[in-house]
């Protein structure tokens, strides 16, 4: 998939149609708008995403082809929270887990490429710049950029900060502990050391502080990545070969915090740091034959270590610890192939692979004392881990193209999942156990796609099916008693036979005339376990349908973002309610000034949620309504 950016726009392009977003928009709302992609919302910061309602371990997320972990145990910073769409030359999302090519899933990943300056015949110098400001939570944003470039050398800087205060939600009520702050900057440069070779470097560093988390019982102070990475590339257009190989090492730091909570919310005061320490490796080979054959090849490593601890610090009584992530270690070594083959000028098939070894381990004596209590002997563990993908794509006509996939997908267990201890879900309200004899979850996909499309319109449609083996869900332990004040007892991870998940989606774009364009975007998934019981977070029948018209220098937009209910759950089995539907108008306009002197001035403003609706989806965390009426204005200016 190649992506790019253009002036002020972040243009995203997959299986779904392309769809360009302004870079001052939050990367959440950025996915939030991407077909095919769910968010499940804790506050007003760090969304995290979920690919046809799988999510966590069940899909991989990678910067730039780097494995990144978040450090909280409470899922407080995906790693998609790290990194801005001012970074971002494109984000590359895979539903079929296999042709994902960066690590073991069973539903697919997501890759967000890092912006990088390209070289040129003559020095040249070009940057961006721009503001905006949203009325609800008196947001603010701001960011900066330059490019340098040259026949042999090529730098470029960016960044950005963001502040927002409390949000309302529809009708005025003011949304507690939603506040945030944050700053990101990233540096990358390119030099060339031959003909067709350069060695490129980047560092990317995101600090967030102060960011409130309404649907949870604590705030985080502060939530800090440090990625940095050196890359040998060699491209050489006579034999049309690609190669890369790269060496990385990121490091997340975060910290929960109750400090800002009133007293009658914090029965107990703790402390809840957690760290996360990632090196790594990859090399990439792709090459073309004959305009025919396009074969990618990847091997890769890894290591990553968890640690995470609580300090309760009681009313007249002495401070207690313990580790909730018990100084835990995955290493892991892995090699994929992905093959696209012409068959004929009509017919292609695609043909995927990865195979990859991980090694579970704890790194200190401290944790391993910790849990030998509960899990006796060695608790080093061993996986090899494969996912298999096969696909055809058949041009029927002109106009109609149709295309199978069929997939074996397998993931170990998260470290979370094996040897959390205690670690409080707020979504049912549970302290959960990890399990390190956790077997494999697996998954067979098949997708149907056909797809139509003419001058004017185009249309398709995809339904699917995951078939699950050995699911992993949380378990009552009736014995346990609680960590948590106000937990309703205690689970433990364990697998459940099977479950299957199935659904469509269906993307419509019309053009009546050249200036506008409807489009209209609609998914539907429901899953169950191997007993009839509704699985939980899975997200119900949602429709996006936006008129864009273009007026010469100005363009508009309306939306309307249709929410169905979610009424298919099991609280008895998995604690979820239901949730009613929603529907929410949003509004936009923009006007593009050219100036002689190679410079562009886009003029932003819109409204989210037009009529002040209060609503909040089934995948946001205790209900919490979202933001109502929003107006937004925003600035950019290039040269």
């Amino acid at each position: 998939m190649q992506d790019s950016l253009q002036l002020d726009e972040l243009v995203v392009k997959g299986i779904h149609g392309e769809k360009k977003t302004n870079i001052l928009t939050p990367t959440d709302k950025v996915l939030e708008s991407t077909p095919g992609i769910t968010m499940i919302r804790r506050g007003n910061f760090a969304m995290e995403p979920a690919i046809r309602s799988l999510n966590n371990g069940q899909i991989t997320m990678t910067i730039d082809g780097m494995r990144i972990f978040g450090a909280c145990t409470d899922r407080m910073d995906p790693v998609s929270s790290y990194i801005e769409p001012n970074n971002l030359s494109g984000i590359a999302i895979t539903e079929n887990a296999g042709e994902n090519q960066v690590g073991g899933s069973v539903g697919g990943g997501i890759n967000f490429k890092l912006k990088e300056p390209e070289f040129s015949n003559e020095r040249t110098l070009s940057g961006s710049a721009g503001s905006g400001y949203e009325t609800n939570g008196n947001a603010m944003q701001g960011f900066a950029g330059v490019t340098i470039t040259g026949q042999n050398t090529a730098l470029q800087i960016d960044g950005i900060y963001r502040r927002s205060g409390n949000y309302k939600a529809g009708g005025g009520d003011a949304v507690f502990f939603s506040q945030y702050e944050k700053w990101n900057g990233h540096l990358a440069g390119k030099v060339r050391v031959g003909k067709n070779a350069f060695i490129k470097g980047d560092y990317l560093q995101d600090e967030g502080y102060n960011i409130g988390y309404p649907a949870l019982p604590m705030d985080v102070a502060f939530a800090k990545a440090k990625i940095g990475s050196v890359a040998f590339v060699s491209e050489n257009p006579e034999t049309n070969t690609r190669w890369e190989t790269k060496l990385y090492y990121n490091f997340i730091d975060h910290a929960m915090d109750d400090t800002k909570r009133p007293k009658s919310m914090v029965p107990i005061h703790m402390d809840m740091p957690g760290t996360s320490r990632t090196a790594g490796f990859y090399s990439t080979f792709s090459q073309t034959l004959r305009k025919k054959h396009h074969i990618q090849a990847r091997v890769d490593g890894f290591n990553n270590e968890l640690s995470a601890t609580m300090t309760m610090y009681p009313d007249g009584a002495s401070e207690m610890f313990m580790y909730t992530l018990p100084d835990l270690g995955r290493s892991g070594i892995g090699a994929a192939v992905n093959d696209h083959i012409s068959l004929t000028a009509l017919a292609s098939v695609r043909l995927s692979g990865r195979m990859e070894w991980l090694h579970d381990y704890q790194f200190s004596q401290a944790g391993k004392e910790q849990l030998s209590g509960i899990y006796p002997g060695d608790l080093s563990r061993d996986r090899l881990v494969g996912n298999l993908g096969a696909g055809m794509d058949y041009q029927l006509s002109e106009r109609n193209k149709l295309s199978l996939d069929v997939s074996r997908g397998a993931r170990a267990a998260t470290l979370q999942e094996g040897y959390g201890f205690y670690i409080f879900n707020r979504t049912d309200g549970f302290d959960y156990m990890g399990n390190p004899d956790l077997k494999q979850e697996t998954s067979v996909n098949l997708n149907l796609t056909y797809q139509y499309k003419s001058s004017r319109f185009s249309a398709s449609i995809n339904p699917f099916v995951y078939f699950f083996r050995n699911y992993i869900v949380g378990a009552l332990l009736p014995d346990y008693s609680v960590m948590t004040i106000g937990a309703y007892g205690v689970k433990r991870y364990e697998n459940i036979g099977s479950a299957r998940l199935y659904g469509a989606s269906l993307n419509l774009v019309w053009s009546p005339v050249s200036d506008l364009k409807l489009s209209s975007n609609n998914t539907y998934t429901e899953a169950k376990d191997r007993a009839g019981n509704w699985l939980p977070l899975i997200a119900p029948f949602r429709s996006v349908n936006t008129i864009n018209y273009q007026l010469k220098a100005f363009s508009f937009s309306a939306e309307a973002v249709l929410n169905g209910a979610q009424k298919k759950t099991s609280p008895e089995i998995y604690g979820e309610q239901t949730t009613p539907s929603s529907a929410i108008f949003n509004l936009n306009a923009a006007r593009t000034f050219t100036f002689e002197e190679k410079g562009l001035l886009r003029l932003f403003a819109g409204v989210d949620n037009l009529f002040d609706n209060k609503y909040f989806q089934h995948l946001d965390v205790q209900k919490v309504p979202r933001p109502g009426r929003n107006v937004v204005v925003r600035a950019t200016f290039s040269f």
